[in-house]
């Protein structure tokens, strides 16, 4: 009888432990859905870089570690990485975030229950192999237990720079799945929508102002009530894959 406790025990416990046990967001508090590709179009800091919070769900504290699992269309050159006290200006296959060595600072990032952690920022310098094709990184962010085993479900998600987002088309800024038609407006944001998506807007405090959802076709979202300024809006299509602009309110 006490072989079979400790057995359904220990299953139990394995259990616990393949369920993801933290949340990943935009430090501005936008989620991050694991599987979601990240797009930006630009190499300029102020419009590439990428801050993640990592947040503890758990009931007791989490290690995690980090790792690129693929890339396309680049060497990796120019692609700066930090995840947990160190930064790295260039990325490669494989590479594990803090690295797997014996120095006292690269063990796992620890967050303790209720707890969550800030190190993560991406930032792509890369134009790219070809410029006709997007920049691809793949990272995984992964729980390991104290003895440095995996454990858990992954988070794999996706930062992509593509270069032919940067032209404006027909008129308009194109995000792919949304089309905005001016990024400078007076009362309402006109957008010609070819996937349904979900929007946030946050204002340069990133305060959280304004959120919906987009059917197929022409929309017209109305910001009359917004402060004159520049905004951020987010938007998340079907097949999860995100997007952010910047748009003037007059």
């Amino acid at each position: 009888m006490k072989k079979i406790i400790f057995s359904a025990l220990v299953l139990f416990a394995f259990s616990v432990n393949a369920i993801a046990q933290f949340t990943v967001s935009k430090t501005d508090g936008t989620p991050v859905t694991s599987g979601q590709t990240l797009t930006f179009n630009s190499i300029v800091y102020s419009q590439s870089s990428l801050a993640l919070k990592i947040t503890n769900t758990a009931s007791g504290a989490i290690n995690l570690r980090m790792m690129c699992q693929n890339m396309t269309n680049t060497t990796g050159l120019g692609m700066e990485v930090c995840f947990g006290t160190d930064c790295y200006s260039d990325t490669s296959i494989n590479q594990v975030f803090p690295p797997l060595d014996s120095a006292p600072t690269h063990g796992p990032i620890n967050i303790a229950v209720g707890g969550f952690d800030t190190t993560s920022h991406f930032f792509n310098n890369n134009l790219g192999i070809s410029t006709t094709v997007p920049v691809d990184y793949v990272f995984k962010i992964y729980q390991v237990s104290n003895f440095g085993t995996e454990i858990g479900t992954p988070f794999i998600f996706t930062y992509r720079y593509d270069a032919t987002l940067s032209n404006n088309i027909v008129g308009g800024l194109s995000t792919k799945s949304v089309i905005i038609k001016s990024t400078t407006i007076e009362n309402n944001l006109d957008l010609e929508v070819n996937s349904k998506s979900d929007f946030t807007i946050y204002d340069l405090n990133g305060k959280l102002v304004l959120a919906n959802k987009l059917d197929y076709g022409m929309q017209s979202v109305d910001v009359s009530n917004l402060s004159s300024g520049l905004y951020l809006i987010n938007f998340i299509d079907e097949k999860a894959d995100a997007f952010s602009l910047k748009f003037v309110k007059k």
